[in-house]
């Protein structure tokens, strides 16, 4: 019997969102709808990361270039008029100052900050070879990369994941990639 217990333990156990939960009680929480979800919500590209969901991003970012100038790293450029995220050679430390600038609503405090971005790791990491290696999982400020000693392999979790590159321009190797 589902009682009122059992659902405060379920809730303390597992995190569900508003949205998430109305989902579930209306139906339309299938696998084919929330796939076609996350497929409207994808980015084309690296952004800020402030940056609102895709759609509204679209629509709200008019290309002004102030969040370009505001950045200190140089992190952020324009492409297709709109702004995007390059981080090639420094790292991102969301800072905020993009969104601070931001007068169209499409880079809001708010809103977690997340680039989108994910590491790929070579899988000629040193570490996966039995050398010892820390760079990486040290600079990571949200502890999202790990090494599994049991895979003998580095794991990301996505969900601490934020996307600031401090992995990838922590790696005196260049055995991590930034990939959406």
């Amino acid at each position: 019997m589902k009682d009122e217990r059992y659902y405060a333990a379920y809730l303390e156990h597992n995190r569900i969102s508003r949205r998430g939960l109305f989902r579930a009680l209306i139906g339309g929480g299938q696998k084919a709808q929330a796939e076609s979800a996350a497929e409207l919500l994808k980015r084309a590209v690296a952004r800020p990361p402030f940056a609102v969901v895709e759609p509204l991003f679209l629509k709200s970012c008019n290309g002004c270039g102030d969040c370009v100038s505001a950045c200190p790293y140089g992190l952020i450029l324009l492409k297709e008029g709109k702004a995007s995220l390059e981080i090639d050679f420094s790292a991102c430390d969301l800072c905020g100052k993009c969104a601070e600038v931001c007068s169209t609503g499409a880079l809001a405090l708010n809103v977690p900050p997340d680039t989108g971005l994910r590491p790929n790791i070579d899988l000629s990491c040193v570490r996966q070879y039995h050398q010892s290696c820390l760079f990486c999982e040290t600079a990571c400020k949200t502890s999202a990369l790990s090494f599994n000693s049991t895979t003998r392999k580095m794991q990301l979790d996505n969900e601490k994941c934020n996307g600031c590159g401090e992995c990838k321009t922590a790696c005196l190797h260049n055995y991590i990639n930034l990939a959406l």
